[in-house]
């Protein structure tokens, strides 16, 4: 029988149609909280018609929860990095030479970068219609790009930007983001609609393709595993640096569970592709992994 909270989490969940694997996760973070602080957690969800403000000191979110300018900045920071730095080594990456086989690579890639630039650029035009300048991001998050740039092969370029980045950033923290801001600023957030919510051909076809090399067996589950858990454990530290900053807000438990979210979320994935992986294990070695590097 359902306890009183896991009832109301499954009724959101259903309501907001989040995917039911999210459902250990967030029974985790109801353990640790009343049902006050459930209720106020689904509310990050169910911000409806109503809006946010933003000035100088603050930005009050739609739930009425407020943030100092200074963490929201940082925040904002941190995601035009990623999205610059994907522009970049996309980029730098359709420049290369490739075979016939592989060309539609190269296609893909220099398109991804056009579009990653369009996004940075609004994340840019957003941060200073708020009268703050771009900064430089955390040695974390330049680690996390930095393992991204140095990948060679072209399936494990496209299985950790279009997979694993994508759903570890832009899914879970990325989905949040919009659904806040876009009220409080539409004309910047419909420029970051597609990198946060939407799914155009160029994604289409990284998923095809992913499931084709697989099928194929290009590559084999043991080498996708072992890309995403070197790369995983990276973005594990980037969101687990954040910590301390987000105790400071009151929002210390919300921000674990958006981190085990993103780790999760594209383990998720790829076994929906067809890769045999064993997700609570791999979160454990993540997890086990960050705490002895610190």
């Amino acid at each position: 029988m359902k306890s009183l909270q896991e009832g109301l989490i499954a009724t959101a969940m259903k309501r907001y149609g989040v995917p039911e694997w999210l459902a250990p996760y967030i029974y985790k973070y109801a353990k640790a909280s009343n049902i006050e602080m459930v209720k106020h957690a689904i509310s990050f969800i169910n911000v409806r018609r109503k809006k946010g403000q933003v000035t100088g000191r603050y930005v009050r979110l739609p739930n009425g929860v407020t943030f100092d300018m200074k963490i929201v900045t940082h925040i904002l920071n941190q995601f035009y990095y990623g999205v610059e730095a994907t522009s970049r080594i996309a980029g730098k990456w359709s420049k290369e030479y490739t075979d016939y086989d592989h060309a539609n690579f190269t296609k893909h890639f220099a398109k991804v970068a056009v579009e990653r630039e369009k996004h940075a650029r609004a994340l840019k035009n957003m941060m200073e219609g708020l009268g703050k300048k771009i900064e430089s991001p955390t040695k974390e998050i330049e680690d996390v790009f930095a393992a991204i740039e140095a990948l060679n092969e072209w399936p494990d370029r496209l299985i950790a930007t279009e997979i694993i980045i994508r759903d570890a950033y832009a899914r879970p923290f990325g989905f949040i983001f919009y659904k806040v801001f876009y009220p409080v600023s539409p004309e910047f957030m419909r420029s970051l609609g597609k990198l946060f919510i939407s799914k155009d051909d160029q994604e289409t076809w990284a998923n095809d393709e992913i499931k084709r090399v697989i099928a194929l067996g290009a590559l084999t589950s043991e080498h996708i595993v072992e890309l995403s858990e070197r790369i995983l454990k990276l973005v594990y530290k980037s969101i687990d640096s954040e910590i301390p900053m987000a105790k400071r807000a009151g929002i210390e438990l919300e921000a674990k569970l958006l981190r085990d979210v993103s780790v999760a979320y594209p383990l998720h994935t790829l076994q929906d592709l067809g890769v045999v992986v064993d997700i609570d294990t791999q979160m454990k070695q993540i997890a086990a992994s960050s705490k002895k590097s610190r």
